[in-house]
């Protein structure tokens, strides 16, 4: 969870607590301590390749749309994560493991629960299962939909 700068916590909007860099740091920790050696293993297929993604909003819908490129046939999970203020700490939005096809191609279309702000920075970070490579992108929140008539301002009103 290397996302956040340094010193700042991340807000988990699903369990509404702040994980601060000390409890990131136990968990790891006690990840790298039970997970079996060969789900370590850098060797893999997974390692040796790159993986690419391409992040934009959803016309119609609060969401955002993911494709990319990842190694075929090994999930990956996406996160996304909120910026709203530089005041507030960074929220955690949700989290979604999205299969891989056999040419490694992936998508998926996931909505941005809690972060309807206009101007808010979403942030998309897609990363290789178990401890592959990972990725990012980001999208500023826009309005769902393109303008209709109705949200044009009337000639005689110019």
């Amino acid at each position: 969870m290397a996302f956040p700068s340094p010193g700042s916590g991340v807000y988990d909007a699903a369990t509404m607590r702040l994980c601060s860099p000390t409890s990131i740091a136990l968990v790891s920790t006690a990840l790298v301590l039970f997970v079996p050696l060969g789900a370590q293993s850098a060797d893999g297929p997974a390692a040796s390749q790159g993986i690419t993604i391409v992040a934009t909003p959803a016309v119609g819908a609060e969401a955002v749309s993911i494709t990319g490129n990842a190694p075929a046939a090994y999930p990956v999970e996406a996160k996304l994560y909120a910026k709203f203020s530089r005041d507030l700490p960074t929220v955690y939005l949700s989290r979604r493991s999205v299969p891989t096809d056999a040419n490694g191609r992936y998508n998926v279309t996931l909505p941005i629960a809690s972060a309807f702000f206009r101007n808010a920075i979403v942030t998309v970070v897609v990363q290789s299962l178990p401890a592959g490579p990972s990725a990012r992108a980001s999208i500023i929140v826009s309005a769902p939909n393109i303008p209709a008539p109705p949200d044009d301002i009337p000639p005689s009103v110019r």
